[in-house]
């Protein structure tokens, strides 16, 4: 990285909790790799290059409770698939991305990335003029693969933002963002028209080129910059404190009591012997050795003479356990924090049963925090899908249309036959839609998530043409009698 392309001040100061966030996340080899930023070196002296850091570190072992509580977080929120209603990015929705990535993939990402640092960058991008093909036209633009896409960024993709008045409310005037070690892009909205300036350099070269693109749609600029900070603190254009802030926390707590209970039970797993006042031993020529040596097991026999003022002895020091068994139970304070703030992920499950209204007060609690933060990423998400509609063709860029949803049911649970007898009550009485009951059973587990209306109903109507026709019974006649 270069002057240039790092990040401002505000930004680096919230660093090295993301980067935290990130080892722990990723796991027991990312953590140890880091050495001493996450486990003290154990005795004064040693050094976290020494063999025995290093051999301390491997029989430590760590619990991997953030990834843990991530996963689940993740597999909750999508367990149902994304729900996209747009005319405009439907046509798109498996290649939103300049890597051909669908959207459920990309609102993935977007949700982790607010988990792990709450400060994500999505931008709504275009290939420029020069980069599209002679001949391109509305028609093959989208099978080609020269339409506007989304591109995220990482926390550590931010650089730097500045805001001021636009349109006469409050928006984007700069942004900068990089793309990698060797390149960065300038976001700027001059005069009521965005630009893109990107400066890059090949490797090993101290020279950045720079070149500046306007972005057009229908052959005109844009006149705002189509860039969204997803953050659930949205009156806060800096970084604030991520969901997963305190679980990653209390996980470096608990792998640091780890070592002490690794460094415990080596040190003391086993008696230690004790010689006390020896006489010097001496070789096969009668002079005294610069130290006593003492052959270990059953076999040896060790002669000790006594001293001049006290008896020579051995004696053996055992280790009682009561300062392990305190490391232990520590431990288990941590991981039961951890359990408390992974919204029950971790948590074992109670041995006696719950009432089930008991039980879904207590998850529906729990996972509060979870569904603030999934509607949150997607309203935002659900704007910039709007921007790119507009990029697509829609005529607002809040284009009605585009609608975005992620699941917030966390704990579903299937209507009883007795709430879908209620269902068709009252469609019968004409109080409820064919289409709206349908939605309710779909959502109550009695049909595939990703079934519609629309599929459902022409599969019924299917159902009806295929079904083989009646024919009268016909009277016996007096002949057959």
């Amino acid at each position: 990285m270069t002057e240039q392309n790092i990040q401002c001040a505000r930004l680096a100061r919230h660093a090295p909790q993301v980067t935290k966030n990130r080892h722990f996340i990723a796991g027991e080899a990312a953590v140890k790799a880091a050495g001493e930023l996450y486990m003290p070196v154990p005795s004064v002296g040693m050094k976290a290059s020494d063999q025995g850091y290093k051999n301390f570190v491997r029989r430590t072992a760590m619990f991997p409770a953030a990834a843990r509580v991530l996963d689940g977080c993740l597999s909750l929120v999508f367990q149902k698939d994304p729900v996209l209603v747009s005319p405009f990015v439907e046509p798109i929705k498996d290649a939103i991305t300049f890597d051909m990535e669908s959207l459920e993939l990309f609102a993935e990402q977007l949700v982790s990335e607010t988990l792990i640092s709450n400060y994500t960058g999505v931008l709504v991008d275009a290939p420029s003029d020069e980069e599209k093909p002679a001949g391109l036209n509305g028609a093959n633009a989208i099978e080609l693969g020269y339409h506007p896409f989304l591109t995220l960024f990482p926390f550590e993709a931010i650089l730097d933002h500045k805001m001021g008045r636009v349109h006469g409310g409050h928006g984007w005037v700069y942004v900068k963002l990089s793309d990698g070690e060797n390149k960065w892009r300038e976001l700027s909205l001059t005069n009521g028209v965005y630009s893109i300036t990107i400066h890059e350099r090949t490797d090993g070269s101290s020279e950045y080129q720079t070149r500046t693109v306007v972005p057009k749609r229908n052959g005109k600029p844009l006149d705002f910059i189509p860039f969204k900070l997803v953050t659930t603190k949205k009156k806060d254009r800096w970084p604030s404190k991520a969901l997963l802030d305190d679980v990653v926390n209390v996980n470096c707590h608990h792998y640091i009591l780890s070592g002490d209970h690794s460094a415990a039970l080596f040190n003391c797993s086993g008696p230690q012997k004790v010689v006390v006042n020896p006489a010097p031993q001496t070789d096969e020529n009668g002079e005294p050795l610069p130290f006593n040596i003492y052959p270990a097991g059953p076999e040896h026999v060790w002669e000790l003479h006594d001293s001049d003022e006290r008896k020579a002895d051995v004696r053996f020091l055992e280790f009682t356990g009561a300062g392990v068994a305190e490391i232990r139970n520590e431990k288990t304070e941590f991981k039961s924090q951890m359990s408390a703030l992974g919204s029950r992920i971790l948590q074992d499950e109670k041995a006696a049963p719950e009432a089930a209204e008991a039980l879904a007060i207590r998850q529906t609690s729990q996972n509060a925090a979870i569904v603030t933060v999934t509607a949150s990423v997607a309203k935002q998400l659900e704007e910039v899908l709007r921007w790119l509609a507009y990029w697509m063709g829609a005529s607002s860029k809040a284009d009605p249309e585009t609608r975005f949803m992620l699941n917030v049911d966390l704990v579903p649970a299937k209507l009883t036959p007795q709430e879908v007898a209620e269902i068709r009550n009252l469609v019968a009485a004409g109080m409820m839609a064919e289409e709206h009951a349908f939605y309710a059973l779909r959502d109550g587990g009695w049909f595939a998530d990703t079934l519609t209306w629309e599929e459902h109903r022409s599969k019924l109507d299917a159902q009806v043409i295929d079904r083989p026709l009646v024919l009268p019974t016909q009277a016996p006649t007096a002949e057959a009698e």
